[in-house]
């Protein structure tokens, strides 16, 4: 027996194509008894897996390198010394990585600047462990305004997109300009921080990353030229 739509032939006891999906029926063949079907039948259910499970033994792999780092730097310094950088690291690294895990909800306006407050919080130990003084006037503003504009663009892309998804390119468009400004400000804190001559290299990546950004929000505001640029780049 063949389908009559695709030409496909069809073993006994299908009740439908499975190429094209058309329902098969022919008198002569109701009574007879259904073969078995080439194919297992789909019960719809799926295998529940527990995390909790898992999330702990992702805590363990990550806490086993702090504990060992700091059984050895005991035992061969006597203090807590190289083994603090890697114990913040490796926190941080948790922090970013496997606490969003713990949560069904995982929203990213949450859990981003707590991996970015992680990393704050690990430049800080490293600041005081070494005696400098640059986590005030230089990493603490370049990670605080690198951590702002992230996050405005995930808050953005999450409330305020919806269904109409060229607005995408407003928010790329200004994060792309923001980016430019948040060179400058990295040039100007390493030149008051840690006393380097300005070249002015952050003007490169300005004039670009603007430009970039004002051709996003064009394309945003004109439709007839998202709707050539859809046509030609399926974008």
């Amino acid at each position: 027996m063949y389908c009559m739509q695709c030409g496909v032939e069809l073993p006994k006891g299908v009740s439908k194509c499975p190429l094209c999906g058309l329902r098969v029926y022919h008198p002569d063949l109701i009574c007879e008894t259904p073969e078995a079907r080439p194919y297992p039948p789909f019960d719809g259910s799926s295998e529940h897996v527990s995390r909790g499970g898992l999330l702990l033994i992702l805590s363990v792999l990550f806490a086993l390198p702090v504990i060992v780092c700091l059984m050895v730097d005991l035992k061969l310094s006597g203090s807590v010394t190289w083994s603090g950088y890697v114990a913040m690291g490796v926190l941080a690294l948790y922090l970013a990585v496997c606490l969003p895990l713990w949560f069904s909800n995982r929203n990213p306006v949450v859990f981003f600047p707590i991996a970015m407050a992680a990393l704050l919080g690990v430049a800080l130990y490293v600041c005081l462990k070494t005696g400098g003084h640059w986590f005030l006037p230089f990493a603490f503003p370049a990670g605080g305004a690198l951590c702002l504009i992230v996050e405005a663009v995930i808050v953005l892309r999450r409330y305020t997109v919806g269904e109409r998804r060229y607005r995408i390119l407003y928010i790329l468009g200004g994060a792309a300009v923001a980016l430019g400004g948040y060179c400058v400000l990295v040039e100007f804190l390493l030149h008051i921080t840690f006393r380097l001559p300005m070249y002015w290299w952050s003007l490169y990546p300005l004039v670009v990353l603007t430009l970039v950004g004002l051709l996003m929000i064009v394309i945003a505001i004109s439709s007839p030229l998202r709707a050539s640029l859809h046509k030609r780049f399926f974008i």
